[in-house]
């Protein structure tokens, strides 16, 4: 048990290198920075846009257009009319061009501004469609940059339908008139879930929010995984060229005591750097769950509980030990540090393709042959686990944690014949079995 301590205390030193935990500080620095930016984004999404309004037109019905859209900003955003005026900012000039209104718009630090064209008033009473124009100030903001005009578009329609009720409310009851012009609307949705049927959601509203909360996962374990990956095998790596493998083979210590110490201190700087990632990821992620609508998906019988979260722990903590014990058989062949930095990327795509699959498609919507080799892949099921249980899956689940189990079994299993072996010191070429068989086929 000493010896297993004293390995492990050993390797942790020499994973938790000051690389690594500088390594690590950034990135969760860089997701905190990045959640910071994009929530102040998401917030000016869902916000109020200021937008510049011009009235060319100096008739009833370019009233009733202005008060319009200070309904709109009521009826969307609760804003009353002095509230709103804050955001509508009334643009005035020569009404007969509007060669002025960027320069208005620019003044007023605006990026989109309407206006009503002369005759909007006359033409509405003469039966006539009218106009309302659009100006827009283009700024390289990002792929959020447009929500604005979007915004702009969403208020003429509005005027347009208010002016519509509008005139036909003067020639049929205001009843009536809500009928004509809309004559079908869609009722409160209903949608099935894990056996519940549940009332004003729809699957657009829940896939939303599940993947909010889901989407770090796959990506926090194939940081993790390649990452600690990467630090295992240059660490034997390393071994081999300082020649303090050597050493550590020819001390009175049991292989599997020695293997055990090296899987045990890199898994728990796993966990310890994956709660790193998902602390910075949290942050990251929460700037997208404001645009979810708020929902709580334990309202819907979503929500995992206690036992959940323990088994979710445990199938990480087990993709870990498999990513270890991969690394570790991977690492038996290397010669050297840079002969190391080769041997990472079958580790990597192993990590990378059940995650990109897990963030664009579900398991059960994949083809069969599909779907067993991603079961073969041990990332697979820690990146899916959420998702699962969320929904159901229990059988599922309880397979991937077996498999999971027995694939960790087998790599430890390997890693100690390995290191009972003369691979790690002599390489592959050079082991008693390999000259035998060589000794064999000359013959």
């Amino acid at each position: 048990m000493n010896h297993l301590l004293n390995i492990t205390k050993k390797e942790i030193k020499e994973l938790l290198t000051p690389g690594s935990i500088i390594s690590v500080i950034v990135m969760v620095g860089i997701f905190m920075m990045l959640g910071t930016v994009l929530g102040g984004e998401m917030d000016g999404v869902t916000s109020p846009s200021r937008i510049g309004l011009a009235n060319g037109d100096d008739g009833g019905w370019s009233d009733f257009a202005v008060d319009s859209v200070y309904d709109f900003y009521e009826s969307t955003y609760g804003l009353d009319r002095d509230a709103a005026s804050e955001y509508l900012i009334m643009l005035n000039g020569p009404h007969e061009d509007g060669d002025w209104i960027v320069d208005a718009m620019l003044e007023n630090g605006l990026d989109t501004a309407f206006r009503i064209m002369p005759g909007f008033s006359q033409n509405i009473d003469n039966g006539v469609q009218s106009s309302i124009g659009g100006y827009y100030v283009f700024r390289n903001g990002g792929i959020l940059g447009s929500t604005s005009s979007a915004v702009s578009s969403t208020i003429v329609s509005w005027i347009s339908n208010s002016i519509s009720h509008e005139l036909v409310s003067d020639i049929i009851s205001p009843d009536t008139a809500d009928f004509l012009l809309t004559p079908v609307k869609t009722s409160a949705p209903q949608t099935y879930i894990n056996g519940e049927v549940y009332e004003g959601i729809t699957p657009l509203e829940i896939s939303t929010s599940v993947m909010s909360q889901t989407l770090m996962v796959p990506v926090v374990i194939m940081i993790v995984i390649v990452m600690i990956g990467s630090i295992v095998i240059s660490s034997m790596g390393s071994e081999k060229e300082n020649k303090t493998l050597e050493t550590l083979l020819t001390m009175p210590v049991k292989r599997t005591t020695i293997v055990s110490g090296k899987l045990i201190a890199s898994a728990v700087m796993g966990l310890v750097f994956g709660l790193a990632y998902m602390i910075g990821m949290t942050f990251y992620m929460g700037a997208f769950t404001k645009s979810a609508g708020g929902i709580n998906l334990q309202d819907y019988g979503l929500g995992l509980g206690a036992v959940d979260w323990a088994i979710m722990g445990a199938m990480i903590f087990l993709a870990i030990f498999c990513a270890l014990g991969i690394c570790m058989i991977l690492g038996a062949f290397t010669k050297n540090y840079k002969a190391a930095q080769t041997m990472t990327l079958p580790i990597s795509v192993l990590a990378m393709v059940p995650m990109f699959l897990s963030m664009f498609s579900s398991f059960d919507s994949l083809p069969g042959v599909l779907q067993a080799v991603l079961f073969a892949i041990p990332f697979t099921h820690p990146m899916t686990v959420m998702n699962n249980l969320m929904f159901g899956n229990t059988d599922l689940v309880l397979a991937g944690l077996a498999y999971l189990l027995i694939f960790t079994v087998i790599t430890i299993m390997v890693t100690v014949r390995i290191y009972k072996s003369d691979i790690l010191l002599t390489g592959i070429g050079q082991t008693k079995m390999w000259r035998s068989s060589r000794a064999r086929g000359k013959t």
